[in-house]
């Protein structure tokens, strides 16, 4: 038997989403359809026009249900500056007869680690646990079963404005879309993507959008920190185009239909508009103190914009021993899912998945019933169900 699944990667100015069928007897997953779409009234998931953000992910919605006819499991990624992330611990004291740790304990501690002075302005978007430690025995993966009398949970929190939140909610809503979990992508990239010594050594994650960045940093094998990053590769068109003094749309136009190699002059103009889009990306991370500790050995791109060329310039940039372009290469898919673009997409699909296995996740879950609203806005009711 298998179920479908559908991920939405709110990614700059445009959505992109990956449509799966999860054999649930082997754990395969297929890819059955991937799209990109402009989102002019999104910026990441910041919904900027109620009603335009409707029409346009509707039209998303449309294409969807031309590959599916029975209720979908979504996935939504979100990136914007309207979203914060914090490393910090629970505790909880066994208070069972035996002192045996159970689910009910280990949702206690993980639910203590958080703030309990957080902001209204806030809400809890994800908690994702990183390990425990029973009686001071740190670098637990499972503690369910063990004997203690303490508990302790190290987590990674991602926040968002409630307002902002409410928004994207309310729009998903009137397009149908009623039970979903919502994750900050970057955090889903970091978990499917990064090598297990990478994450000891400690390794910076960038996903570089045309417009937007999204960042995260480990150490010792846990994530510390996260950033929304307002560079993209725009910045780079635009570096272009300073330097040709042309438009930056003649500058888009000239970028689109280049093949580095071909002309020296326009390769060094390339290579330094490389350099400042990662200098931008630089200062701003530059800003966290979390960075400014825990400085990366290791760097890791992925994303739109991220190829061969920005990797060896992002090398001396940000001076780490050892960099590297990822992206997922090994999926069973009927369509393009390989391209860089999609690589937020298909991550959210395979992390929501390992974490529905362990258990775990803050799930923004709404009333059942995705497709029949769906089918109903799109007057395809009669198509499925009849």
């Amino acid at each position: 038997m298998s179920r479908n699944i559908l991920s939405l990667d709110f990614y700059g100015r445009s959505v992109t989403a990956a449509l799966a069928a999860l054999d649930e007897e082997t754990s395969a997953l297929r890819l059955r359809h991937v799209l990109k779409r402009p989102m002019k009234s999104f910026s990441c998931a910041f919904v900027r026009n109620m009603d335009a953000a409707r029409q346009e992910l509707s039209s998303v919605f449309a294409e969807i249900s031309e590959y599916v006819s029975a209720d979908l499991t979504v996935v939504v990624g979100l990136r914007g500056a309207f979203l914060s992330f914090k490393h910090t611990n629970g505790f909880h004291t066994i208070t069972s007869r035996n002192r045996i740790v159970g689910t009910k304990e280990i949702d206690a501690a993980i639910e203590a680690s958080i703030p309990p002075n957080l902001s209204e302005t806030l809400d809890v978007v994800d908690i994702l646990p990183q390990c425990y430690a029973i009686d001071g025995n740190l670098n637990i993966e499972n503690p369910k079963g063990m004997a203690g009398f303490t508990l302790g949970a190290e987590t990674f929190l991602s926040f968002g404005l409630v307002t902002h939140l409410d928004n994207l909610n309310n729009i998903l809503a009137s397009c149908g879309c009623n039970t979903y979990q919502m994750i900050p992508t970057s955090v889903a990239l970091g978990e499917t993507l990064l090598r297990y010594d990478e994450k000891q050594a400690g390794v910076l994650l960038v996903d570089i959008g045309m417009d937007n960045s999204s960042a995260l940093l480990t150490h010792q094998g846990s994530i510390v920190d996260a950033w929304e990053l307002s560079a993209g590769k725009n910045d780079a068109a635009q570096a272009v185009a300073d330097i040709l003094q042309n438009d930056i749309e003649t500058a888009r136009e000239v970028l689109a239909g280049y093949e580095p190699g071909t002309d020296d002059i326009m390769d060094e103009v390339l290579e330094d508009a490389a350099e400042k889009l990662l200098q931008n990306i630089k200062k701003e991370l530059y800003q966290s103190l979390s960075f400014l500790k825990y400085q990366p050995p290791q760097l890791v791109l992925c994303g739109e914009a991220a190829d061969k060329s920005l990797l060896k310039s992002a090398k001396k940039i940000f001076n780490v021993r050892k960099a590297r372009l990822a992206q997922f290469d090994d999926v069973i898919a009927d369509c393009p899912a390989e391209q860089s673009v999609y690589t937020g997409a298909v991550a959210l699909l395979r992390h929501a998945l390992d974490r529905e296995q362990k258990h775990l996740g803050v799930a923004q879950a709404k009333e059942e019933g995705l497709l029949d609203g769906l089918l109903d806005k799109l007057g395809l009711s009669e198509l499925f169900n009849g």
